[in-house]
C-alpha cells in the first residue's frame, strides 16, 4: 500500500468525524478474543469507533497498550497509557480515557479549544511493533521540556503511521462487513445498523479497495454472531395514521382478541388524543378570552417580531420629530404622518411594538381564517394605544401622590423589614382612588422632588423629553430644535388633555402601526414544524400578515388583514404536531420499550420521546449527536426492559383510603380549609398627622394597617393551602386511575430518559417507581424469585427502614420487625382495624406491602423457597457527601457517611443535629449586657445579638433530626441560605402548631428564628465536612473562570453523557393592555450566561453526573449477571434474595468509578479547551483508601 499523508484534528478523531462505521464490542471479553485473532505480523492496529469516541489500539497478543500524547501548551507534556487494565470493570466496550474526556469535549462542543495535529511526514521504517511504539512514546515523555517540539513531531509522525496501517486493516474489513450486512438484510435488520464509507477521500484505486484480506476470513463468523450492537430501525409507526386506525374515544380493544403491540399502540393513541383534546380546550379558552398570545406557538413568533418592529417604530418617531421634508419615506405619507405622528410619540417604541403585535394577532385569530377588516384592526390598536396612554397618565399622578406620602409611611418600614415575604399591600395604596388624584399644582410642586423615582415606574412626558433631548444631541441644528419644540408642545397637550382621541386619528395611527408590522413580521418555523405539507421554507421567513382587497359589490371593496394561512393552520388545525406533541402525558407501556439507539430513537412504539430533556438547549442537543452514548443506551435499556405489575392488594387499600377520606401519605383530605372573609382595607383618615408618631390617631391608623396586613396574610395562606390540596387530590387520582387501568396486565414497563446531567428518569410522570410512597407501594416486579437463605432477613430490614428505624445495625432492624410481628400480622389481616400500625410508618403503603410478603413467607412453611416479587431498597447514606468524600479521599467525611467499616451506621444527620442543639442552647442561655427594651438606641451589632438571642430561645427544645435532615442532605447540592431557611421553617411551624402556638400570629418571629437556625446548621456543616467544602469550592472556582469567558460550563460524565449547563439570563418582554398582561421570555443559546447560576449550580450538577454514572454502571453489571435491577438515583432495588450480590456489585462499581482520576480528567479537558485560563490546583487529597468501601456494610443500607 502506498504511503499517504493523513491530516486530522487529532489522532483519535480522523475516522470518527466521518462517522464511517459503528463497530461496537458487546463485552470486554469479545473485544480481547477478536483482537487476539486479528493479531498478526501484518496487522498492528485496529480502530473501534463508538460514535464520535474512538481509540487507536496497537496489538500485542491479547493486550493493547498505547501511549498517546496530548499537549495543554507548548511547555507541558503528558502521556496517557491505555491498557486492558485501565478499562473500567463495568463498561461493556473498549474506550480510551483520553478520547472519552478530551476529544468529545474539544471537538464535540467546538470553540476555540480545537487543536490540529498535522502529520507532515510518514515514517517509512518497517511496521512498528506495539512494544516499539510504546517504548518510543515512553522515551519521548521522559525527555526534558526543551525537546518538547521534537517529541511532538515524533508523536505526530508515529501516530500517522499507525493510522496508515489502520487503513490496511480497514481495506480488508469491507468484505467481512459486506457479509455481515447481507446477513442482517436477510433477517430484516436495518441496513443502517452498520454504516460504511471507509474509502471516502481515499487515494487508493478501485483494485486496491476490492482486494480482500485473508486475515479476516477466520473471524467473519464471530463478528456475525455477537460482536456488533444491532441498531433497531426507527419507529415505523406514524401517529396520524394510527389515529385513523384506532379510535381512542372508544373503549380499549379486548386484550384476548388483540395483540399486545396493537393494544400498546391504542394506548399511545389515547395519550395523544388526550393531549389533542387538551390542546383544543386551550385553543377554545384562548379564543373566548381573547388570549391567543398565551399559546407558546404564538409567543415564539411574537418574540421574533418584537425587535424589528420596535426598530421600525423608533425610526418612524425619529422621522416625525426631525420633520425632514427631504426624506422620501416622510414626504410619501406626509399628511398622514403629521396627523398620527404626535400620537405615535406618546409611548416608547418598545411599548408600541408589543401592543401592536399582540392586538393584531388577537384580532386576526379571533376572526378565524378570514382575518379582520383593516378598519376594525386599526381601530382596535388605536384604542389600545389610547387606553395605555390614559392609564399611564393616571399612574403617573398616582405615583407622584405615593412618592409625596412615602415619607409619612416610614414608621411602618421597620416592621416590614422583619419579614422577607412582603406583600404588595400598602396602607396608602388601598386608600387611594381616582378621586384622590392631586391637582396639577400639587404635581408641579412635587414633581421635581419625585420625578426621578416615578419615571422608573412608567413612561410619560419625561420619556418624551428624554427622547427629545437625545434627538437634540444627534441633530443640534436650530431647525431641528424648533421642530422638537413644536412636537413637544403638541405631545404635552395630548397627554394633559382629558378629551378622547378622535376615531380618525386612532384609525390612522392603527393603520400605520399595522403597515409597520406587515413590513417587519415574518414567520420562523422549527425543523419539526417545517416538515408539514402546508409549510414551505422561504428565505428570510414568510410574511405573517397580508393585506387583501375584497370586493363586496361591483363598486365596493374592503381591505382585510389576514394572518398567514400556514401559521393559522399550525395554531388551530394541526392538532397532532402543535402543542399537543409537547404536552402528551405518557403512560406505562405493556410491551418492552424500543431500545435506545440515538438521541431521538427509542422509548415508545409511536410517540416521540427524546433521550435527554434538553429544554431547547441546542448546544446540548448537538453534543448528544457527537458523543459516544453506547454505554448510556445500555444502562437505560436495562432499566426500561424490567417488567413490573400492579400490586392489587395495595391498590385496593389506597382506593378505600380515598373513598373513606382517610388522610394518609399521598391521599390528601377531601375537604378544603375554611376560608375567612376577605379583609377590608381601612378607610383613609385625612386628619391623621403621620409626622406626629406619638398621637393616638397615628397609633390607631398604624394598628389598623398592621391588623389588615396580618389578616391578608392569613387569608392568602389559607387560599394557597386549599390550592395545594386540590393539586394533591388531582395527583392522587391520576396515580390511582393509571394503576387501575393497568392492574390486569402481567407486565408493564417504564421507558427511561435523562436529564442534562445524565440522571435517569421514567418517562411516565404519574405512575412509576420514581414516584411517591403510594406509587412505589402499588408497584412490584413481575418476576418472582425465591427468597433464599437471606431474603427473609432483608425483608425484615426493609420494613424497619420504611418504619424509620434505620439508625441501628441490620440485625437490630430485623429484630425490630420481629418485635412488631403482632402488629405486622394485624396490619395484614385487617388494614383498617383497630391496630392500624402500618399507618404510623414513614412509608405506609410500601410498609403494608412488605408486611404482606413477610407474613406470606412465614405462613408458607418454607420462607427460603417462598417466591417474592417485592423490590427491596438499598439507599446511599447522604450520597452526595459520599461522592465528595471519595473525590477528595476525605477520611473524616468518609467515615461520617459510612465509606468505612463500622459495627453500626454512622448517622450524619444526628451528628449535625447534636452540634446544632449544643450551639443553640448556649446562645439561649446567654445573658444580654444591654437593655433590650430600648430598641431605638441599640447599635446594629446589639440588634443582631438581640435577634439571635430571641431566635435561639424560640427554637431551643424544638430541634431534632428531622429539622436539620433536609438541609444537611441538600447542602452538597448547593442549597442556599434562603432554601435552608424554608426547609427548616416547615418543620418548626409544624412543631409549634402541635404545641398550640398560633403560627400565623408568630410569622415574623418564626421567620427570623428559622433564618438563625439555618445559618447555624450550614456553619456546622462547613466545619464537619472540610474536604467536601474544599472540593466544592474548587469546582465553583473553575466554573467561575469558564463562565467569565462567556461559555457555559460543560463536561463529560464518566459514563459518557456530555453535560452542558443551560443557565442563561432570560429576557422577558411584557405585553400590557387593559385586557391582560403577557410575558414573553426569550430562551435561546444566544442569550448571555447567567454567570452566578453557572457557578453555584456546577458542584451539585457535577456530583449528580457522578451518582448517575454509578447507578448506570451498576445496572449494566446487574443485567450482565442476570439479576433484576431498578433504581431511583441513589436508591438501588432488586429482589430480596439478591440483595447481598447487589451490595457487592454496587460497591465494586463505586470503587472502579473513583479509581479513575476524575478531577484530573476534568481539569485537563478544560485546560485543552481554554488554554488561556489558569485553573487552580486540585485540592490536596486525604488518606482514605476506597477499597474500604467494599467492606463497609452501611455504605448503602
Amino acid at each position: 500500500m502506498q504511503s499517504r499523508v493523513i491530516q486530522c484534528q487529532s489522532a483519535t478523531q480522523h475516522f470518527a468525524r466521518k462517522r464511517h462505521w459503528h463497530f461496537m464490542m458487546k463485552t470486554h471479553h469479545h473485544a480481547n478474543n477478536i483482537l487476539a485473532r486479528l493479531s498478526d505480523g501484518n496487522v498492528k492496529s485496529a480502530r473501534f469507533l463508538h460514535s464520535s469516541n474512538c481509540a487507536t489500539i496497537g496489538l500485542t497478543e491479547t493486550t493493547f497498550p498505547v501511549k498517546m500524547m496530548s499537549r495543554r501548551s507548548h511547555h507541558t507534556k503528558r502521556a496517557v497509557t491505555l491498557s486492558s487494565s485501565s478499562i473500567p470493570r463495568f463498561i461493556p466496550h473498549t474506550y480510551s480515557r483520553l478520547g472519552q474526556f478530551e476529544m468529545n469535549m474539544i471537538h464535540g462542543f467546538g470553540g476555540n479549544g480545537t487543536r490540529h495535529l498535522h502529520a507532515s511526514s510518514i515514517v517509512s521504517a518497517p511496521h512498528l511493533t506495539t512494544s516499539s511504539l510504546s517504548s518510543a512514546f515512553s522515551t519521548a515523555a521522559a525527555e526534558d521540556e526543551d525537546h518538547d517540539d521534537d517529541v511532538q513531531r515524533f508523536a505526530d509522525s508515529t501516530i500517522a503511521r499507525v493510522l496508515a496501517e489502520e487503513s490496511v486493516f480497514l481495506d480488508g474489513l469491507e468484505e467481512a462487513t459486506k457479509t455481515f450486512s447481507d446477513h442482517n438484510n436477510k433477517n430484516n435488520v436495518s441496513q443502517n445498523s452498520v454504516l460504511f464509507d471507509i474509502f471516502q477521500d481515499s487515494n487508493m484505486d478501485e483494485q486496491e479497495k476490492m482486494e480482500p484480506n485473508p486475515l479476516l476470513q477466520d473471524v467473519t463468523e464471530e463478528i456475525e454472531e455477537e460482536s456488533f450492537v444491532r441498531i433497531q430501525p426507527a419507529s415505523k409507526y406514524n401517529m396520524a395514521q394510527l389515529l385513523q386506525k384506532f379510535d381512542p374515544s372508544q373503549t380499549p380493544p379486548d386484550p384476548s382478541n388483540t395483540s399486545l403491540q396493537d393494544l400498546q399502540l391504542w394506548y399511545e393513541c389515547e395519550s395523544q388524543r388526550e393531549s389533542v383534546a387538551k390542546y383544543e380546550k386551550v385553543i377554545a379558552d384562548a379564543r373566548s378570552r381573547e388570549d391567543y398570545a398565551s399559546l407558546s406557538t404564538v409567543q415564539h413568533q411574537l418574540l421574533r417580531w418584537y425587535h424589528p418592529l420596535r426598530k421600525r417604530i423608533e425610526d418612524e418617531q425619529e422621522l416625525f420629530i426631525k420633520g425632514n421634508s427631504n426624506n422620501e419615506n416622510l414626504t410619501k405619507n406626509k399628511t398622514d404622518l403629521y396627523r398620527y405622528g404626535p400620537y405615535l410619540c406618546m409611548l416608547q417604541p418598545e411599548k408600541l411594538a408589543v401592543i401592536t403585535a399582540h392586538e393584531a394577532t388577537i384580532n386576526a385569530l379571533q376572526k378565524g381564517g378570514d382575518g379582520s377588516t383593516l378598519v376594525a384592526m386599526a381601530s382596535r390598536i388605536g384604542d389600545a394605544v389610547e387606553a395605555e396612554v390614559n392609564v399611564q397618565k393616571y399612574l403617573r399622578k398616582h405615583m407622584l401622590n405615593q412618592a409625596r406620602n412615602k415619607k409619612n409611611m416610614a414608621a411602618t418600614s421597620e416592621s416590614q423589614e422583619e419579614s422577607n415575604d412582603k406583600l404588595n399591600v400598602d396602607y396608602q395604596t388601598h386608600t387611594t382612588n381616582e378621586k384622590m388624584i392631586v391637582d396639577d399644582a400639587s404635581n408641579e410642586k412635587n414633581g421635581t422632588e419625585y420625578n426621578k423615582e416615578v419615571d422608573g415606574w412608567m413612561y410619560g412626558l419625561s420619556h418624551l423629553q428624554r427622547f427629545m433631548d437625545d434627538m437634540n444631541k444627534k441633530n443640534p441644528g436650530k431647525k431641528t430644535r424648533r421642530r422638537i419644540s413644536i412636537v413637544n408642545r403638541r405631545a404635552q397637550k395630548l397627554l394633559e388633555s382629558k378629551e378622547e382621541w378622535s376615531n380618525v386619528d386612532k384609525v390612522k395611527l392603527g393603520a400605520a402601526l399595522i403597515e409597520m408590522l406587515s413590513n417587519t413580521a415574518t414567520l420562523d418555523f422549527s425543523p419539526q414544524q417545517r416538515h408539514k405539507e402546508y409549510l414551505t421554507p422561504a428565505e428570510g421567513g414568510l410574511p405573517a400578515f397580508m393585506h387583501e382587497i375584497r370586493w363586496l359589490k361591483e363598486n365596493k371593496s374592503v381591505g382585510h388583514v389576514v394572518l398567514n394561512d400556514q401559521f393559522y393552520k399550525m395554531i388551530v388545525e394541526d392538532k397532532i404536531e402543535s402543542l399537543a406533541a409537547y404536552t402528551t402525558r405518557h403512560k406505562p407501556m405493556i410491551v418492552p420499550p424500543r431500545e435506545w439507539t440515538g438521541p431521538k430513537e427509542g422509548g415508545y412504539s409511536a410517540l416521540k420521546v427524546d433521550l435527554m430533556r434538553t429544554h431547547g438547549c441546542k448546544i446540548q442537543q448537538d453534543a448528544l449527536y457527537e458523543a459516544d452514548l453506547s454505554t448510556v443506551f445500555d444502562g437505560l435499556n436495562v432499566l426500561g426492559r424490567i417488567p413490573w405489575n400492579i400490586n392489587k392488594l395495595i391498590l385496593g387499600v389506597a382506593q378505600k383510603c380515598w373513598d373513606e377520606s382517610v388522610v394518609l401519605g399521598d391521599i390528601p383530605s377531601r375537604n378544603d380549609f375554611p376560608v375567612p372573609p376577605t379583609p377590608i382595607p381601612p378607610e383613609q383618615n385625612d386628619e391623621v398627622d403621620y409626622d406626629d408618631k406619638d398621637s393616638e390617631a397615628y397609633k390607631f391608623a398604624i394598628a389598623e394597617y398592621k391588623s389588615f396586613r396580618e389578616a391578608t396574610i392569613r387569608h392568602r395562606r389559607i387560599i394557597q393551602r386549599n390550592m395545594d390540596l386540590r393539586s394533591l387530590r388531582c395527583s392522587a387520582l391520576l396515580k390511582l386511575n393509571q394503576a387501575e387501568k393497568f392492574k390486569d396486565f402481567d407486565n408493564i414497563y417504564f421507558p427511561y430518559n435523562l436529564d442534562f446531567r445524565g440522571r435517569a428518569y421514567p418517562v411516565p410522570p404519574h405512575l412509576s417507581n420514581v414516584g411517591s410512597d403510594l406509587c412505589r407501594g402499588m408497584l412490584t416486579f413481575s418476576e418472582s424469585k425465591p427468597l433464599g437463605p437471606r431474603g427473609h432477613y432483608w425483608l425484615k430490614v426493609h420494613l424497619a427502614n420504611l418504619a424509620g428505624a434505620d439508625k441501628m445495625s441490620f440485625d437490630d432492624r430485623a429484630s425490630f420487625t420481629d418485635n412488631h410481628m403482632e402488629n405486622v400480622r394485624a396490619s395484614v389481616n385487617d388494614p383498617f382495624g383497630e391496630d392500624r400500625w402500618w399507618m404510623t410508618l414513614d412509608e405506609p403503603f410500601q410498609g403494608l406491602a412488605t408486611c404482606h410478603e413477610i407474613v406470606n413467607a412465614i405462613d408458607s412453611g418454607d420462607p427460603d423457597s417462598y417466591e417474592c416479587s417485592l423490590p427491596v431498597h438499598m439507599d446511599g447514606s447522604c450520597n452526595g457527601l459520599q461522592h465528595y468524600a471519595a473525590l477528595g479521599r476525605d477520611r473524616v467525611g468518609g467515615k461520617a457517611v459510612n465509606l468505612c467499616s463500622s459495627n453500626k451506621p454512622q448517622d450524619v444527620y444526628s451528628g449535625v443535629m447534636k452540634e446544632v442543639i449544643k450551639r443553640v442552647a448556649e446562645e439561649a442561655k446567654t445573658d444580654l449586657d444591654f437593655d433590650a427594651s430600648d430598641i431605638e438606641n441599640l447599635s446594629k451589632a446589639q440588634r443582631n445579638e438581640l435577634k439571635r438571642n430571641r431566635a435561639s430561645k424560640l427554637v431551643d427544645g424544638l430541634i431534632d433530626r428531622g429539622v436539620v435532615k433536609r438541609t444537611v442532605m441538600t447542602s452538597v447540592y448547593g442549597v442556599t441560605y434562603i432554601g435552608a431557611r424554608k426547609q427548616i421553617q416547615e418543620k418548626i411551624e409544624e412543631k409549634l402548631g402541635e404545641k398550640g402556638y398560633d403560627v400565623d400570629e408568630m410569622e415574623n418571629e418564626i421567620h427570623s428564628a428559622c433564618g438563625y437556625l439555618a445559618s447555624v446548621t450550614m456553619e456546622v456543616m462547613g466545619e464537619l465536612f472540610t474536604g467536601a467544602r474544599e472540593t466544592m469550592n474548587w469546582l465553583a472556582s473553575c466554573a467561575r473562570l469558564i463562565s467569565s469567558q462567556g461559555q457555559p460550563v460543560a463536561w463529560m460524565s464518566p459514563i459518557g453523557v456530555p453535560a452542558v449547563q443551560p443557565y442563561r439570563q432570560k429576557k422577558p418582554y411584557t405585553i400590557i393592555t387593559l385586557l391582560q398582561a403577557v410575558v414573553l421570555t426569550n430562551s435561546t443559546d444566544n442569550l448571555p450566561l447567567h454567570k452566578a447560576r453557572q457557578v453555584s449550580a456546577f458542584p451539585p450538577n457535577y456530583v449528580h453526573s457522578l451518582d448517575a454514572s454509578h447507578m448506570l454502571f451498576t445496572a449494566i453489571e446487574m443485567d450482565r449477571r442476570g439479576l433484576t435491577f431498578s433504581a431511583v438515583h441513589d436508591s438501588f432495588w432488586t429482589h430480596p434474595g439478591d440483595i447481598d450480590e447487589m451490595n457487592l456489585i454496587l460497591r465494586e462499581s463505586f470503587v472502579d468509578l473513583y479509581d479513575r482520576p476524575l478531577l484530573e480528567d476534568l481539569k485537563r479537558t478544560w485546560e485543552l479547551r481554554y488554554p488561556s485560563l489558569e485553573f487552580p490546583d486540585i485540592p490536596e487529597r486525604g488518606d482514605l483508601d476506597l477499597n474500604e468501601v467494599k467492606e463497609a456494610p452501611y455504605f448503602f443500607q
